[in-house]
């Protein structure tokens, strides 16, 4: 008990502290619940993008698909809310997101080229194809009427359905273990009888399912999803990727589902702390790069911080 306490304090630290040094610089902004709100609510859609994205990363798989992929969900279900509503909408992403990441697994399973050459070949072509789908304009709408997915309570339980069905995968099924087992060491979990292709094709396949609620969520959020070209979306897939590298340090002391919640709430204090003080964007990246280096060294050197610490007390009390 006294373990899981200690964790569970090491895990809301990071977020705090973050949360403290804005505060300090932006008082009159930080200091209401109402920020904690906004950014919460900001906090969301990256999340969920986050689960998609940890599937293939877990694998060893880099997939710069992700953005595209939100992005041509999103488009084919504001076509389809336009005459279905509702349904249609969230029928047609999920169709889409399911059809682009089985072309996008089965390619990498039969091809046998490096995912990152892969998927970056073929985030350019769903690209292409979600500019085709938005038509002339380059972008879709639905009506304010279809967008209750994306406003409260609706976008909330959908998150903590989202979480726990990333939680039960991640824990409670066997692809977990094989996933983990072929992302360790494909060679090894090969000589153990593991399907490390059919494995990475599942891994497509399961992140496809937050892939389509991501894009669902986008569009209901802001009424309309604009296409990408020239590798425009990639940019979806940044912030997503530096919280699972977060997360993946922060396993230690909790469940990487919560992990990755956590490392987004922080990124998202960051640049809207950022915002507030009236930083230009080269600066946040600057910021950025330093928080993930600085979080990263303190987390994987743990042991040697606490060695370091315990070998000074040792030294006072000799010197006692």
């Amino acid at each position: 008990m006294k373990n899981l306490f200690a964790k569970s304090l090491k895990t809301i630290m990071l977020p705090v502290i973050v949360y403290g040094v804005f505060l300090c610089i932006c008082f009159e902004r930080f200091s209401n619940w109402n920020c904690v709100y906004t950014i919460f609510m900001q906090t969301i859609i990256p999340t969920i993008t986050a689960y998609a994205v940890a599937y293939g990363n877990i694998c060893g798989i880099f997939d710069f698909t992700i953005g595209a992929r939100v992005i041509i969900s999103g488009v084919t279900g504001g076509l389809l809310a336009a005459n279905y509503g509702i349904p249609g909408m969230i029928l047609g992403a999920f169709a889409a997101s399911l059809i682009t990441a089985a072309i996008t697994g089965y390619l990498n399973r039969i091809l046998r080229i490096p995912s990152l050459v892969l998927t970056m070949g073929l985030t350019m072509i769903f690209e292409i194809a979600g500019r085709q789908f938005a038509g002339r304009f380059g972008f879709v709408q639905i009506d304010n009427a279809y967008a209750v997915l994306g406003s409260s309570p609706c976008i909330i339980l959908l998150f903590f359905a989202s979480a726990a069905l990333f939680y039960f995968i991640c824990n409670n099924t066997q692809f977990s273990y094989h996933m983990r087992a072929v992302g360790s060491n494909e060679t090894v979990a090969k000589n153990n009888g593991i399907k490390a292709d059919l494995v990475k094709f599942k891994s497509f396949i399961y992140g496809s399912i937050f892939i389509a609620l991501a894009s669902v969520l986008t569009l209901s959020q802001s009424g309309s999803v604009g296409a990408q070209t020239g590798l425009g979306s990639v940019t979806i897939v940044f912030k997503p990727l530096i919280s699972i590298l977060l997360a993946l340090v922060l396993q230690s002391i909790c469940d990487l589902t919560i992990g990755i919640f956590i490392s987004q709430f922080s990124l998202n204090i960051i640049f809207i702390g950022l915002i507030a003080a009236g930083m230009p964007d080269t600066f946040q990246n600057v910021v950025l790069g330093a928080f993930l280096l600085i979080v990263m060294i303190f987390f994987r050197n743990t042991e040697k911080i606490d060695g370091w610490r315990i070998k000074r007390a040792v030294l006072r009390g000799q010197k006692q």
